[in-house]
């Protein structure tokens, strides 16, 4: 397994709490950005930690099918469908944060924020109490 999936997970701890602190200091495309980035690397920690390979996307949704097909399939299954459009927001974020003319505002940057916090949640729960090696 090495060290990779320990690695990913401090960082996407790492950039969900970046993400906290653009929230609260109005950086709301910062925020939702960061926020993206801590999903991602927390479903990809996972995979790699359960000792799988992941995808090269950024797209949470495809890496947590990923995952389903790997990890408790019904559970994150449901899911990403109960989740869908707040997955998609999460998703966009990565774009918008960056390059769109609108960008993020403060609802979508919160949305962003509660979803990749319940990402990290479901993905924990396959790590038998060792997250992120502690």
């Amino acid at each position: 397994m090495g060290e990779l999936p320990f690695s990913l997970c401090r960082r996407a701890l790492e950039f969900l709490k970046a993400a906290e602190g653009a929230l609260r200091s109005g950086l709301f495309n910062a925020a939702g950005l960061l926020a993206q980035i801590a999903a991602e690397l927390a479903v990809k920690a996972t995979i790699a930690f359960l000792g799988y390979s992941f995808p090269e996307t950024h797209q949470v949704r495809k890496l947590l099918a990923h995952l389903a097909a790997v990890w408790r399939g019904e559970e994150v299954t449901n899911f990403i469908k109960s989740r869908r459009s707040e997955l998609i927001v999460l998703e966009n974020a990565r774009q918008r944060g960056r390059y769109f003319s609108y960008g993020i505002e403060r609802e979508d940057a919160e949305i962003c924020l509660s979803t990749a916090r319940e990402v990290i949640e479901l993905v924990k729960r396959a790590w038998d109490g060792k997250w992120c090696g502690v």
